[in-house]
């Protein structure tokens, strides 16, 4: 509210220096209805309207006035244009006064058109026009004013702003100081990452609008380039950008600050800020085995990453798979091998064949080792012993007996087999001992007693 109260004030001082009428007057008009209309003075001279009229016709005067002067021929009555002479005079000082209140008074009107242009258009239907004081005012009043600082040195200059509103607020007493800080690097065996932070070490808070211009030259040619984009800022302003699948070499990074300054909607480059170039080594990286030694050794490898793989250091021991202490893990053997008792050989000791008158029988011993050579305990051999009797020179089987037993050691152990309710006749004996041995083979012992005549009585 009392925003509004003091613009108004203010518009009621400079109506009242334009028409004449008391300050109170216009103030308690506009108050009345927000309008300069008269509406509180009704039966008061004329209206605001006649007013300007009049306004009007007294600048047109004023300005008759002027030209007469110019001429000089109305203080000196003579036919000099070439220079305005005025005497120090009464008459002179006179009219000098009346015209500077004339033109003050006419400046004043300008000041009202130009505020209350919206109002004459409510009250009349001819605008301007309806005054015949277009002339006077030129285009200003079809022009919209935007109050606002014009001073572009000014740290709140208004590039839209017509009319100065003195609210400019001068730049601080601070000089800049804009560096860079930079911190660009290789990040792996391809990119390259360019960052930085561009600073004024004074905080002098100065505004910046621009973009920066980042260029990578390989062997002294352009080789990519790319433009930043950061508006405004102020005091500092951090920038990356990562350059990736680069070739092997070392790039210069260039980096260029392109300051802008925009005026009516059209931008034009201001000062630039270069920084440093700073030189970064780009190497392809290559990782695997460089120990010529290793088993995976590969020469185009540039970084050893721990992967080589050499032979297993030998490892002595057993490597006999059959030996009681066999070492899966051993690579080279260093007779250690412990091996179990050796399987004792069959032998037969002793057979005799005795016979009666109807019967024939063997008596037989069987051996396998002695102690002295395999131990109290050698392993022995299942033996399968088989006792028969056939015609003479005869292979068909007549008569037939199998048994079997586990020879083992040295013992004197006589086994016997006998064939009895044999019929007279003459007959071939047989008797075979058979076995297997570690590996799977068979082995046998054979014995044969020919013509052996039964008497059968």
């Amino acid at each position: 509210m009392q925003s509004i109260m003091k613009e108004l004030k203010e518009k009621a001082k400079i109506i009242a220096e334009g028409t004449g009428r008391t300050y109170e007057s216009v103030l308690e008009d506009l108050l009345d209805d927000g309008v300069v209309n008269l509406s509180n003075e009704q039966l008061k001279q004329g209206s605001l309207v006649e007013q300007l009229k009049e306004a009007a016709e007294l600048i047109a005067t004023v300005q008759n006035i002027s030209k007469e002067v110019e001429k000089n021929t109305v203080l000196n009555s003579k036919d000099v244009t070439t220079e305005v002479e005025v005497n120090s005079t009464l008459e002179g000082d006179c009219v000098d006064r009346a015209i500077e209140s004339v033109q003050r008074k006419a400046d004043n009107i300008k000041k009202i058109l130009l505020t209350l242009a919206p109002v004459f258009l409510l009250l009349t239907t001819g605008g301007m026009e309806y005054f015949a004081i277009t002339d006077f005012i030129g285009d200003e009043a079809s022009d919209s004013i935007i109050l606002g600082c014009l001073d572009q040195n000014a740290i709140n200059y208004d590039q839209d702003a017509n009319e100065d509103d003195e609210t400019c607020i001068p730049p601080p007493d601070c000089n800049p100081e804009w560096i860079y800080e930079d911190n660009s690097r290789a990040v792996n065996d391809a990119d390259l990452l360019v960052a930085f932070k561009f600073t004024d070490n004074e905080d002098c808070d100065i505004t910046i609008n621009g973009h920066f211009i980042i260029s990578l030259v390989l062997n002294g040619e352009l080789h990519d380039e790319d433009t930043i984009d950061v508006g405004y800022f102020s005091n500092e302003v951090v920038v990356s950008q990562e350059f990736n699948d680069l070739e092997d070499g070392t790039y210069e990074v260039i980096v260029e600050l392109h300051e802008l300054e925009c005026e009516d909607g059209t931008c034009s480059h201001g000062p630039n800020w270069n920084m440093d170039p700073t030189t970064i080594n780009i190497e392809i990286i290559i990782k695997g085995c460089m120990d010529e030694d290793a088993n995976n050794y590969d020469e185009e490898v540039t970084e050893d990453d721990g992967s080589c793989e050499f032979d297993p250091e030998p490892a002595e021991g057993c490597t006999n798979s059959t030996a009681l202490n066999y070492d899966e893990d051993a690579t080279v053997d260093d007779d250690s091998c412990e091996y179990p008792p050796p399987r004792c050989d069959i032998t037969l000791e002793n057979i005799t064949l005795s016979k009666n008158h109807n019967a024939s029988w063997v008596h037989y011993d069987l051996n396998c080792g002695d102690e002295s050579t395999y131990g109290s305990e050698p392993e022995g051999f299942n033996v399968s012993i088989q006792f028969w009797n056939t015609d003479v020179n005869e292979t068909e089987t007549l008569q037939y007996l199998v048994t079997s037993h586990y020879i083992a050691g040295d013992e004197i152990d006589t086994k016997e087999l006998c064939l009895d309710d044999l019929e007279a006749g003459t007959y071939d004996f047989h008797w075979i001992a058979i076995w297997e041995d570690e590996e799977g083979d068979l082995f046998n012992l054979l014995e044969h007693w020919e013509s052996i005549e039964i008497s059968g009585e």
